[in-house]
């Protein structure tokens, strides 16, 4: 069963932030949680979300895990209601899902193809889609979509992934041209590089190799970035950027 949220009576709204982990959704959700945000975390899974809620919520904020398939539009469309009913407004929006993908083209199938687009994807379109429609009666907010390398071009062995990042791209332009004009900033930040988060060490290890931190991006560096985003005036909107280390080639 899903955790039940709790009514808080903080006077700034919730955010909600779709695809947390141990690297860079957890590194949003912390930030905004620490400006005094409750945030609502989604991801598949409850046992992961817990220990992670538990954290923030351990270093003063509030937040909760909310274990949700981003790729089932009728579980988005309920999650962001319930984060709506519950909370009283939705001040930002964070789509942070999609796993890298990488296969030759020709072994990818027309059933992976289609995975990794739902999650990339679609989730992206139903999430964004409803979270401007609880920040329309208020007439703000911000959505603010994950990107990649992949969202700029396409590089062998990534036609799945770049796919679904370039329709990400596309989809927070169109929302941008169509809602700014109503007072919601829709943003789409571009991560060219490797995140420094347990994972990527995980994958260097097993394959007998290390990786400097320098070499990657701070999640909290990148965390600060999606803050300060959602908190520019409107007379100055950023509605794409690129973040990459220092080092990297471009």
């Amino acid at each position: 069963m899903p955790a039940r949220m709790v009514p808080t009576p903080a006077a700034k709204g919730a955010v909600v932030v779709g695809g947390v982990g141990e690297g860079l959704g957890f590194a949003i959700s912390s930030r905004f949680a620490a400006a005094g945000h409750p945030v609502v975390m989604f991801a598949r899974s409850a046992e992961n979300l817990e220990p992670l809620s538990r954290k923030i919520q351990d270093q003063g904020g509030t937040a909760v895990g909310r274990p949700i398939d981003l790729r089932d539009e009728e579980q988005v469309v309920a999650a962001l209601q319930e984060t709506q009913n519950t909370f009283g407004r939705i001040d930002a929006a964070i789509y942070n899902a999609g796993a890298q993908h990488r296969k030759p083209m020709l072994e990818i199938s027309g059933g992976t193809f289609e995975k990794v687009w739902r999650l990339g994807c679609f989730g992206a379109f139903v999430f964004g889609r409803e979270a401007v429609r609880h920040m329309l009666p208020a007439g703000r907010g911000t959505v603010l979509f994950t990107g990649a390398t992949a969202s700029m071009r396409g590089g062998a062995e990534f036609a799945a992934f770049a796919a679904a990042k370039f329709g990400v791209r596309a989809i927070a332009q169109s929302m941008a041209r169509e809602f700014g004009p109503r007072g919601i900033h829709v943003a789409s930040i571009t991560i060219d590089g490797g995140i420094d988060m347990p994972a990527i060490h995980r994958r260097y290890a097993a394959a007998g190799k290390s990786i400097d931190r320098e070499e990657l991006l701070s999640p909290a560096a990148i965390a600060e970035t999606y803050y300060q985003i959602h908190m520019q005036h409107h007379s100055a909107w950023t509605n794409e950027t690129e973040l990459r280390p220092f080092g990297e080639k471009f």
